[in-house]
C-alpha cells in the first residue's frame, strides 16, 4: 500500500492531487479483484500478475532452485540440476525464527559430481575450499537465505555446472629432480552465470 501525500509537505514538488490520484489507482489495482472476475496478484519479484479468477491462480514460472513456498517448518524449492543431477529432495525443514541458510551439499571426485543434497543450517555454509594437490570431495553452495519463514535473499536461480580448476600454484620449498616445482591448489568452479 502506497501512502498518500500531504499538501505543502516534502517530498512533493508536483501537484499533490494528481499524485494522490495515481497512488489511489495503483492501490486499487493491487487490492481488488477487478471487473468481471479479473484477479490481481503480486509475483515474488514484486510485479503484478493479472489473470481471470475463474481459471484459478496463474501458473507461475519459477527458475531452477528458486524458493517456491515457505511454510512454518519447511522451505520448498523449484527443481534444478547440478551437473545434470537433481538434489535428493526439493524441500528442507527450517526454523521459523532466526536465519536459515538453504544450500546444496555436493559430493564429488575427479570424475565429477556424484550426489547433491538440499540442506539447511543457521550459519552461512562453508563454500568451496581449495584442496592442495588433490580434489575436495565435499563442498557447499548457497541457494537462498531465509529470515525465519520469510525469503531474505534468493542467491541462486540457475541450473549449476561445476568443473575442477586450478585455483592457485605456490612454489615448493624444495624440489626433487623431475618433480613439478609448485603445489597446485584445486577447486570446483561454477561455470554458469545466473546474473545474481
Amino acid at each position: 500500500m502506497i501512502e498518500e501525500l500531504t499538501k505543502g509537505e516534502a517530498p512533493s514538488l508536483m501537484d499533490t492531487d494528481k499524485a494522490n490520484e495515481l497512488i489511489r489507482a495503483i492501490n486499487a489495482i493491487t487490492n481488488s479483484e477487478g471487473k468481471n472476475g479479473i484477479q490481481v496478484d503480486q509475483n515474488q519479484d514484486g510485479s503484478l500478475v493479472i489473470f481471470p479468477s475463474k481459471s484459478g491462480p496463474l501458473d507461475r514460472k519459477y527458475k531452477p532452485f528458486e524458493v517456491v513456498q515457505i511454510t512454518e517448518d519447511a522451505c520448498i524449492i523449484n527443481a534444478g540440476t547440478v551437473n545434470g543431477m537433481l538434489p535428493n529432495s526439493l524441500s528442507v525443514g527450517i526454523s521459523n525464527s532466526g536465519e536459515n541458510y538453504i544450500y546444496l551439499d555436493i559430493t564429488a571426485d575427479e570424475q565429477g559430481v556424484s550426489s547433491v543434497e538440499l540442506k539447511k543450517k543457521s550459519s552461512p555454509p562453508e563454500g568451496i575450499p581449495w584442496e592442495k594437490n588433490g580434489v575436495n570431495n565435499k563442498f557447499e553452495y548457497l541457494i537462498a537465505i531465509l529470515n525465519g519463514d520469510e525469503l531474505s535473499s534468493q542467491v541462486t536461480c540457475n541450473n549449476l555446472f561445476f568443473k575442477l580448476e586450478v585455483a592457485h600454484e605456490i612454489p615448493k620449498d624444495s624440489v626433487d629432480v623431475g618433480e613439478y616445482p609448485n603445489d597446485i591448489y584445486y577447486t570446483w568452479c561454477n561455470t554458469t552465470d545466473d546474473g545474481y
